[in-house]
Formats: C-alpha cells, structure tokens, sequence
C-alpha cells in the first residue's frame, strides 16, 4: 500500500510540474498601491503620502535593506528560505501533527513564499481549502520568479503594525530612517514585529520587549557577549516630517504613483531660509509685514535648493498655503537689468556710458522716478544701481530684435499679453512675473547669458544634458552682473569675502517688495507683501527686501564654502578695459581731463561722442566765440554744452553748469543766411508729445491753448516756433509758447537762434 502511494506521488509530481510551467506567472508587485516620499537631496524624509487603503507603503528595493534585516528576518521567519520550492513540507507535517494529535496546540507553517501568496492575494487561510489555495499559489510563485524577487515583495508587503506595511515604511515611521542605515537593534525590532503586528507593535505593542530580547539571540553580538536591552527610540506615525511644505506637495502632485522623490532641496539651506524668514514676519508684523517667500537656485546646476513659498503654510489669516514663489506678482524694478543687458548687447551703452535721468514724456507716457526727483545725467552703471526709471525706460524704448518683451518671451516669461499692451510700462513692473521666473533670469547673468530650466527634483539618470539657450553674450551678462555690485557690500564665508551682486523692487502701489541678486554660486530672490494685495507703504524693496536677502545672503556664507561668480566669469570674454571721460562717458578723451576706466566690448561698444565736450573758437580780446580762425586774436578752448534740460538739473542740485559765450557779432550774417551753421544739437520737442492726439473744444476756445516746449543746446538762446511755414513766435529753451492749433495734422518746427532745428507732427481733434 505504501508503495502504491509512493508510486502515484511520482507519477503526480511530473503533472504538478507541467501545471505549474503551464498557469500564467501571477502578478507580484505589480498593481499594488504604494507611498510616495520625497527627500531631499541628503536622503532627508520631507514627507510621505499614505498608498492606497490609507496605509503607508514604501516600495524598496533588495538592495536598499540592511544585510542585518534581511538575515535575521531569515532566521526568524525562514531559515530554510533558499532551500525549499516555496513550501516546506517538514514544516507542514510537524503543523500537521501538532494541530491534530498534539492537543489542537497550533504551529506556523508558512514559508515567507507562502506568506507573500497570502498578503498578495488575500488568501484566507484558516480552511483547509485557503490553506491548498496558498500553497499552489507559493509554489507558483517559486516557478515564476527568483527567490530575490519573492524576498523583495515580501518586504514590501509584510505587515508592521497598524496601518504600516513593508520594511520602508516602517523604517520611516518607526524610525525616521532608511531600509539601509537601520541599526542592529532595529533589524531586531523589524523582525519580529510581523508574525503578531497588534502585540508586538514597536510603538505599543504589549509582547514587543519580550519577541525582541528572544529574537537578539538570532543575532549575537560580535564576540558573542550580551550587554542587555539597548535603548530604542520609537517613533509614530503622527511624528512623520511635514517639511519644505509648499515643495513636497508640488512634488507630490507632479510624481509617479509610487516610489522616491528625490529633491534638490537641502534641508539645511531650507531650515535657515525659513527661520529668516519667521524671524522677520515677528519683527515687522506689529506693522503689516505679514508674509514673505525665498527661492534659492545653485546656478551651475540649477537646483532649486530652498524654496519657502510663504511665512507659514499653516497659517489661514495669511494665506499660507498659497505658493508665493508661483504667485504671479508685480516685480517693481528687477526686470531693470535685463533692459540694460539688452543694450549692453546692441551697442547703446557700455557701463560709462552718460544717461539723462531727466523727465521725458514718451507716446503720453510721464514716468517719474520712485523719490519723484532727477539727478540728471549718470553713467549706466550708477542709473541701474539707484534704479533711475527715466534711463531704463529711455534705453527700453530703443531696444530692437529683442525688445525687452520678446527677451522675456524667449526666457519662457510667461507674458500673456502682446508688446503694445504693456508698453514701457514693462521696464517699471508693468507685467505679472512670478519669483521662479526671476530666480531662472538672475542665473542667467550669472551663467553667461545661458537659460536654463530649473529643477526641483533630481534627474532619475546622471549626466542628463540640460537644455540651455543663449539669451545674452557672455560679455554683456558678465557686465550687467558686474555692475549689480553694490560697493563694499560682501558677504563672509570661508573661501573669503564674496560681493553681493543685487537689484531691489517695489510695486505700484506697495503691494510687493522685492530683492533679487547672486551671491556666490546661488541666485537668491526674496518678495514681502500680502496675497490679498493689501498695500503698505513699507513695502519698498530697499527697506523690506533687500535686508531679508542680506540676512540670507549671510546664512549662505556660513552655510557654504562661497567664490566670486565675477571672476570665474570674465575668462576668456571679449573685453577690455579702456579710458572714458568721467564726466560724458565718452571713450575719445582728448578733450577730458577727467578719466575713469571701464569695460569694453570691441566692436559692439558705442565709440559715438555725446557731444558735451567741443573745442571752440574764442575771440581773446570780447571773449565771445568767433566762426572762423583769427591769427593772433582767437583761441581753441575745450568748454562742456549742457542741454538746457540738463543745466536745469544741475542747478536743483545745487551744481550751476556754465553756458558757453555767444557767437560774435561778425557771425551774425552767416547764420541769419544760412551759409554757416553753429555745431551742436538740435532742440529736443517735450511738448507736444510724440505720438499723443489733442482733442480741443469748439465751446471754450480760451481752454483750446497748447503749451509748445523745447529745451536746446548749451549755447541757444532761443526757440523759434513754426506752424508749416507760418511763424508762431519765441520762447527760451524749456519755456512755453502758448498756442491754439487748428484740426488736424500740423508739421511743427523748432529752430533754435543758432539755425539747428527739429520737427514733430501736431494731431488734433475737435469735440463739440
């Protein structure tokens, strides 16, 4: 009889075989829900999502567990794991016999293959049925895949305790750990928690402390010595991190249904950030300073490395879980460098280059500067670091091919608008930009002109090309950079004393202040304000922000080994550094004694003269200019001409800018003939404005009067105003001339008394 069965189990195993090779491979891990954590670029836990089934599920990998995990899991689960086909039928037998004939006392038989085909597939194994159910399906198991791949899902799978599943999860939640760096009395822990989760859980599990100290005999300690129970600290999952809170629900949001995110947040940077930012909320909230948002981007990389979208993510009364570094605000300012870049590049300026910080109307445009004053002419690099509005908006409304518009648009600004809607406004703030936009265009002045994404997750393979466009030259990035440079203001750290390179601004209205600048090998931008848009007049960029981004600046020294971008920067750039005249910026200086050096780039520089130092004729003996050489009688002198425009600014500073003598007697015929006309700049019309339409009405002629204005040349006089070929009559240089003109388009012409001339076209209306 026992020969009969022996032989009929022969004959069955073959068929088992063939079945087994025949049923399709069940699924493993395949369309089981997992968690999602995010790190940071350390390996730091920022948070995790609960899977599917509200349970914390990790996937992990083999290869990320602890040897001392796996091997004493082994031992106490299934020491003959690599030996038996997915069941072990000794262990079957002895349960067997233990449960029949041993007094219903119960033993586990259950291989950790078999425990797989439990929790994978639900099995119900206390009926015989469940039990035969589990055991075809482990030996399937075994057919289909390697013993790695089944130890892999069983730690993945394998409860720990409450709603804690797998060996990642509960590394993170127990221990605020990693599968690989568990201690030896976690290994411990771990391993004994699944055969009983409720009482042995390592939180407060009540047989805990007992199932460890008997598993510590699986793992002896080297020598082989037991020094007693080691401490443990446990923690709960209402202890996991919440941190970097605006960037991991972004991360979150934006990842894969399962696995890692690894960030390019440092969490040490991001700690720092945020308590600046907490420090300064509490000091200046008694004021309305309530909220406040920091992005810090590592330029060479373009890792985004701290990113605090608001003051505090908890906190409703200031709509804290709004992103304010998505928040698309009002930049002030801070697009001002990126004016003058563009003119660095087209050969409108080099850094010396003279600017009128004067008023100018443009198209009906009257802008005026923050402290609503002019200082009248500076050089480029003085007009963008006290962020004069009249120069940058000069210089905007020259730039062709890119305008500032379309050099936002090709730096992926997102300007939902055309170049006509938003005028030169543009230069002042005039459109909605948001904070990573700003951080991306300040990294690129510091990456030579180069535009590049950044990036808030790490790449999932080394060595990935970035994508990159060249938006500026090195030269001019270089430049624009350089003269971001506040003198003196540096920042300690232990590779030395390293310059700050910023740029403030404030918002119409004081909604927003801003700071954005590069310090070392980051681009930094700090916003105050409310996101209800609540005004305050502390909201000024150079009394709100720019202290917030020193602060930080500060930290970083500290934080980081810091070196000057500027002269990494310079190798190999096409410049030179020349002689210009202090006082015009003009690079021919033989009429200057005044000079100063400066940044070139040749061939693309402006060598023009601005005219404001000439040599003139000078009769010895009047003192009046003569027209033409006298031997013995006249005399070449070297005098500055100041616009009339100028000189009036000048003299609100309290500087009186002299006028050049007039022409002599003796040149009166030739300029009243026409046959000679005096050197120098025509007049500048101010009024009527450039591309303006007056309307007049039919009913109050008295009110129908236009003031006619020019400003001219050092050494005119006066301005004579013509109608077409009709004389209107004479005004000084930036007075008014009262006029009432007809409908229509009228040609104006303003001739100085010296012969120079300009004309503009007169567009008016009549209302009834």
């Amino acid at each position: 009889m026992v020969r009969l069965t022996v032989a009929a189990a022969l004959l069955l195993i073959p068929g088992i075989l063939a079945l087994l090779a025949l049923t399709p491979p069940p699924p493993l891990l395949e369309g089981v829900a997992f968690s999602r954590s995010i790190e940071d670029r350390n390996g730091v836990a920022l948070r995790l999502s609960l899977a599917g089934g509200e349970t914390y599920r990790l996937r992990t990998a083999l290869d990320e567990i602890a040897p001392d995990a796996v091997r004493v899991t082994l031992l106490y689960e299934d020491r003959y794991f690599y030996l038996h086909p997915g069941v072990n039928p000794f262990s079957l037998l002895r349960a067997a016999w233990s449960t029949y004939f041993g007094g219903g006392r119960r033993m586990g038989a259950s291989t950790i293959t078999m425990q797989v085909a439990r929790l994978r597939f639900g099995l119900k194994t206390a009926t015989l049925g469940g039990k035969l159910a589990q055991i075809w399906t482990a030996l399937l198991l075994e057919r289909h895949y390697s013993k790695r791949e089944i130890l892999e899902a069983y730690f993945n799978l394998v409860p720990y305790g409450g709603n804690i599943e797998g060996i990642g999860a509960a590394a993170r939640v127990y221990f605020h750990s990693v599968p690989a760096r568990l201690t030896r009395e976690e290994c411990l822990a771990l391993a004994v928690t699944p055969q009983n989760p409720a009482r042995r859980n390592p939180l407060n599990g009540r047989d805990f402390q007992k199932a460890r100290a008997r598993a510590r005999l699986l793992l002896p300690e080297e020598g082989g010595a037991y020094a007693g129970p080691r401490p443990l600290r446990v923690y709960g999952p209402g202890d996991l991190p919440f941190l970097a809170p605006h960037a991991s629900a972004e991360l979150l949001a934006e990842a894969g249904p399962e696995g890692r995110v690894r960030s390019t947040l440092d969490m040490r940077a991001q700690r720092v950030v945020e308590k600046i930012i907490s420090r300064f909320t509490a000091r200046y909230g008694i004021y309305g300073l309530n909220n406040a948002a920091a992005l810090l981007l590592h330029w060479p990389t373009m890792e985004i490395r701290a990113l605090v979208g608001s003051a505090n993510f908890f906190e409703a009364r200031i709509q804290g879980q709004v992103d304010g570094t998505r928040a698309r605000r009002s930049p002030g300012s801070t697009l001002k460098p990126f004016i003058y870049a563009l003119a660095l590049d087209q050969g409108l300026i080099h850094p010396m280059t003279l600017l009128a910080d004067a008023p100018r109307s443009f198209g009906g445009y009257d802008p005026e500067n923050f402290d609503s004053a002019f200082q009248g002419p500076l050089p480029a690099c003085e007009a963008l670091r006290l962020s004069r509005n009249l120069p940058a908006i000069s210089l905007a409304s020259r730039l062709r091919d890119p305008d500032l518009h379309a050099f936002l648009r090709q730096a992926d600004v997102a300007l939902p608008e055309d170049a006509e809607h938003y005028g030169l406004s543009l230069a002042l703030g005039g459109a909605e930009v948001t904070m990573r936009e700003l951080g991306r265009l300040y990294a690129m002045l510091a990456n030579r002109g180069y535009m590049r994404p950044a990036r808030l997750a790490m790449p999932d393979r080394a060595g990935e090309p970035e994508p990159s466009r060249r938006l500026l030259s090195p030269e001019a990035a270089f430049l624009t950079l350089s003269m971001l440079r506040e003198p003196g203001e540096t920042v300690a750290s232990s590779g030395g004393r390293v310059p700050v390179y910023k740029k403030t601004g404030t918002s119409n209205g004081f909604r927003d202040a801003w700071t954005a600048g590069v310090v070392g090998e980051y681009a930094l931008v700090v916003w105050a304000g409310n996101f209800d848009n609540t005004p305050n007049p502390l909201l000024v960029g150079g009394e709100a922000a720019a202290p917030l981004f020193l602060d930080m600046a500060r930290a970083l020294g500290n934080l980081y080994s810091l070196s000057d971008p500027g002269g990494r920067n310079r190798e190999g750039l096409n410049l030179r550094q020349v002689e210009v005249c202090r006082a015009s910026g003009d690079p021919d200086t033989a009429l200057c004694g005044d000079v100063v050096n400066t940044w070139f780039i040749p061939g693309v520089s402006p060598v023009r003269s601005s005219g404001i130092f000439r040599t003139v004729l000078i009769d010895r003996e009047t003192g009046l200019r003569a027209c033409e050489p006298a031997p013995g009688r006249t005399e070449e002198r070297v005098l500055e001409f100041w616009p009339t425009d100028m000189r009036r600014i000048f003299l609100r500073a309290g500087i009186v800018k002299a006028v050049p003598p007039p022409f002599s007697p003796e040149c009166a015929a030739g300029l009243a003939s026409g046959a000679w006309t005096a050197p120098g700049k025509a007049p500048r019309i101010s009024i009527p404005k450039e591309g303006v339409t007056y309307r007049i009405r039919m009913a109050d002629p008295s009110r129908n009067g236009i003031p006619l204005t020019a400003d001219a040349d050092a050494d005119a006089s006066g301005i004579f105003w013509f109608a077409g070929n009709t004389y209107l009559g004479r005004s000084e240089p930036g007075k008014h001339l009262s006029w009432t003109p007809p409908a229509g388009v009228t040609e104006l012409r303003a001739v100085d008394d010296l012969g120079r001339s300009a004309r503009r076209k007169l567009s008016v209306l009549v209302a009834p």
